[in-house]
């Protein structure tokens, strides 16, 4: 047959059919609909848009990779294959579509967006993706976090002061932080990305010096529990001083038997917007 259907189509190029249609509603790929709306492709159309792939760049739109090595829903596969292929516009797109469908951002993060770099992070660690594909994934999220911020709808019109948000010490995952800061800026907060790889010290002066109203970390199963301690303890004594409040969470602080008293710790973004108000 030379008609050939969405997912027919999504196996031949070796992409997903969520990408597919974006391709044929872009114009990108020719196609035509039936009666019932369904999308249709003409076996020449594709390969006339193979053969341009080809004699472009060399690299395909979005690359064939390894399977997911976990069972992963549809959102969640199409999540990890548009982080995979860089596909900052596509992962924009399917968190506005989420928010259409009535979803929060902490939702989305948590069971779209986090499960999918979680997978990637698994196909890495076991040599069936490359650093490089992981470092790409990983930019990839990150600019289409920076691309969320300005339609982020605020939940409450009250002004609940400024949260910074960081990670101690030998963190460098910062990902889940920047979640946390478009979490905040939803409930209210003035959000200041403090970033990865800070000093339990500096973060100290900088809440005796202006003292924020939340301190938000982020640690993933990675960071030293001994260093974490640690840094929370000088954390801890600085925010009791300035009735700063400390709010943590990943794996790395969930790994911790306990935390000082003026810490929250959220085992999930949604749970976030309970500790945080």
């Amino acid at each position: 047959m030379d008609i050939l259907s969405t997912r027919s189509v999504a196996e031949v190029l070796g992409v997903s059919e969520a990408t597919v249609k974006r391709w044929a509603d872009a114009g990108t790929l020719r196609c035509f609909r039936t009666p019932g709306g369904h999308r249709k492709f003409r076996l020449r159309d594709v390969k006339a848009f193979l053969a341009d792939q080809q004699e472009g760049d060399g690299v395909p739109p979005e690359p064939v990779i390894a399977a997911p090595t976990g069972e992963l829903s549809a959102e969640q596969r199409e999540a990890r294959a548009l982080a995979l292929a860089a596909d900052v516009d596509g992962l924009v797109s399917l968190v506005a579509n989420q928010r259409l469908k009535g979803m929060t951002l902490a939702h989305t993060f948590d069971r779209v967006i986090g499960p999918a770099l979680h997978d990637i992070g698994a196909g890495w660690a076991a040599g069936r993706l490359s650093p490089a594909q992981e470092h790409i994934a990983s930019n990839a999220v990150i600019d289409m976090l920076a691309r969320v911020r300005p339609l982020v709808e605020r939940t409450s019109r009250a002004d609940r002061g400024r949260a910074l948000c960081a990670c101690l010490g030998d963190e460098y995952h910062d990902i889940p932080v920047r979640m946390v800061g478009l979490i905040l800026s939803c409930e209210g907060y003035r959000t200041a990305m403090v970033g990865a790889n800070v000093p339990a010290g500096d973060l100290a002066l900088m809440i005796a010096g202006d003292p924020p109203a939340v301190l938000a970390l982020s640690a993933s199963a990675c960071a030293n529990a001994e260093n974490l301690r640690g840094d929370l303890a000088v954390l801890a004594s600085a925010a009791t001083a300035a009735k700063t409040r400390i709010i943590v969470g990943g794996s790395g602080f969930q790994s911790l038997s306990s935390v000082p008293v003026p810490v929250k710790r959220y085992a999930s973004l949604e749970e976030l917007t309970g500790v945080a108000l």
